[in-house]
């Protein structure tokens, strides 16, 4: 499968409300804080992670990604953004 977008994976939480249209701030574990573009979708909500898009990123930000291996979690923001 061929991706539109750079996906990125972050270990940290969303500033929320998220919001269509606004920039998303990321708080990364590292103690690193982002902001990013607009958002552009809302992919998924879940208890343990958020996927959402901006224009040329699809962002999984969730606590933790360990142990599941790397491909394993690609496959997972694949499957959602699919």
């Amino acid at each position: 499968m061929i991706f539109d977008k750079k996906i990125v994976m972050i270990n940290g939480s969303v500033q929320l409300p998220l919001k269509i249209g606004t920039r998303a701030t990321v708080y990364q574990y590292d103690g690193e804080t982002m902001l990013t573009s607009a958002v552009a979708a809302i992919k998924q909500v879940a208890e343990n992670f958020i996927v959402f898009e901006t224009q040329n990123s699809t962002y999984c930000v969730a606590p933790h990604f360990a142990p599941e291996p790397a491909s394993m979690a690609v496959s997972t923001v694949s499957a959602v953004c699919a």
